[in-house]
């Protein structure tokens, strides 16, 4: 059995017998530069695919990325015209590659820069493309948390040679995001770039580096739906308690409640944010603000509360507080006080003073009788009986009171139990008197209580409007480095 073998073709002879004659005493070690005062030029381009992730707590930016070198192997030329090959492409191990590094990288090594293979062209010009997947650490300012933007700095640098040695520049003022691949949370607005030169105390010579700032502006859509609007209305919650009676009993718990509900927003906020000291976002201000606020109004109940139940003690208000609260601020608010304590207590000593000036006549009436010799003991106790019924029956005219004709026969038994029923009656009305004033003091009370509920909310509205549209208009400000940026571009 014959097996026929195709003879091979002559451009895979040139091409081998030109990696045979390129690489013939050819070290992928040593620094390929055929002058040993020159540098060897190495230009670092950058093309960034997609922004994987920003992680916040860690600090540290993944991102898809092309990474482009080029420099030139004077050792690695040849005619293209005699040979009719434009470029070969060599493994990775064969040739020389500058060791560019990443300088705050948060993995082992620079992903696939050993893994694909540089393009080399006749004039000895090497292309060395390939894709990898950037881990790297990123200071992260969350002070205008969600309405940020973030710059991470990517600096690349060789890790061994100097400047004198090899000379990395970049290809581009900024790397190439043509290509991106849209984030669902962050936008790129520019990857400008910029060359470095840094020496050392230990070290005469210069150590160049190329760095890439990725400026980011995150989409703020997610959390202010998820996160700012709740507690917003939770927040405008609290402003209820005010408005719910004390008698309902349920003041206190509301205040609670959404204590307990912007604590939980704010351990959300803490779990997505770097534990940093050094910057705090104003939305954490905010939480926090508001958790203050809603612990105010939770004193502010309670000092209501103390207010609505004083009156059940018994104890009067003081004069400057009816006319400070009830009759200033109560007009103010529009909160309806009348002073019926007061006018009662008018009225009370009106009466007192009408039936002491009636009581004054009562003596005349048992010397008006002047035909009347008689002088019995019983006479002065008759008379105070006469003035009990009559403060009672202030209707009676003191002229229908002259021609009464006391019967001073009756029995002393009838007379006392009469004073006993009639010191009965008034105090009862003494009692029902009381019980009328003391429920008139505990409505100020009420009132009082209404009318300092009312201030407490027109002062927690207004802290709240004011603290809430100051962090707002804070955090969604332009960041005055973007706007350098801009004013750059």
């Amino acid at each position: 059995m014959y097996v026929s073998r195709k003879a091979p073709r002559t451009d895979c002879i040139h091409l081998k017998n030109l990696m045979d004659e390129l690489f013939e005493g050819y070290s992928p070690e040593v620094l390929p530069r055929c002058n040993p005062l020159d540098s060897v030029q190495v230009q670092l381009g950058l093309a960034v695919r997609q922004i994987v992730e920003l992680n916040e707590p860690m600090q540290i930016l993944e991102t898809n990325t092309w990474v482009r070198m080029v420099w030139n192997d004077c050792q690695l030329t040849w005619n293209a015209t005699e040979t009719g090959i434009k470029n070969i492409a060599v493994p990775y191990r064969r040739v020389w590659v500058p060791d560019i590094t990443l300088y705050d990288n948060a993995q082992n090594a620079l992903g696939g820069l050993q893994q694909y293979r540089p393009n080399v062209y006749p004039n000895g010009d090497v292309y060395y493309n390939f894709p990898s997947v950037i881990r790297s650490l990123c200071k992260v300012d969350v002070t205008y948390f969600p309405f940020d933007t973030q710059v991470c700095k990517l600096q690349f640098g060789s890790w061994s040679y100097h400047g004198w040695d090899l000379n990395l520049t970049g290809m581009t003022s900024a790397a190439d995001i043509s290509m991106f691949v849209s984030n669902g949370e962050w936008d790129i607005i520019g990857v400008p770039a910029e060359r470095n030169e840094i020496k050392y105390t230990c070290c005469p010579e210069p150590y160049p580096d190329v760095r890439f700032y990725v400026h980011m502006r995150r989409k703020p859509l997610f959390y202010l739906l998820n996160l700012i609007f709740p507690c917003s209305l939770i927040s405008t919650i609290a402003i209820l308690g005010f408005l719910l009676p004390p008698e309902s009993g349920e003041k206190v718990s509301l205040e609670i409640t959404v204590l307990l509900s912007l604590a939980v927003f704010l351990l959300v906020v803490s779990e997505t944010m770097p534990a940093d000291s050094e910057t705090f976002p104003y939305i954490g201000v905010y939480f926090a603000c508001a958790m203050g606020l809603v612990s105010l109004s939770c004193l502010m109940t309670v000092t209501v509360l103390n207010l609505h139940f004083k009156g059940e003690f018994g104890k009067r208000m003081p004069p400057w507080v009816r006319l400070v609260f009830l009759d200033w601020f109560g007009k103010i608010l529009l909160v309806k006080t009348t002073d019926k304590l007061t006018q009662y207590d008018n009225i009370k000593a009106q009466k007192t003073q009408a039936e002491a000036y009636e009581n004054q006549g009562f003596p005349g009436l048992s010397t008006a009788d002047k035909d009347s010799n008689y002088n019995d003991p019983l006479d002065a106790e008759h008379r105070t009986v006469t003035t009990s019924v009559l403060s009672d029956h202030r209707d009676v005219k003191m002229a229908d009171l002259k021609g009464v004709k006391f019967d001073y026969n009756t029995s002393t038994e009838v007379v006392s139990l009469l004073k006993k029923q009639l010191d009965c009656i008034d105090k009862i009305q003494d009692h029902m008197e009381e019980k009328r004033r003391e429920s008139l003091g505990m409505d100020e009370w009420r009132k009082l209580a209404q009318v300092v509920d009312r201030i407490f909310m027109v002062f927690f509205f207004l802290f709240q409007f004011g603290i809430s549209s100051l962090i707002l208009i804070r955090i969604t400000s332009a960041d005055p480095d973007v706007m350098h940026f801009y004013s750059a571009e």
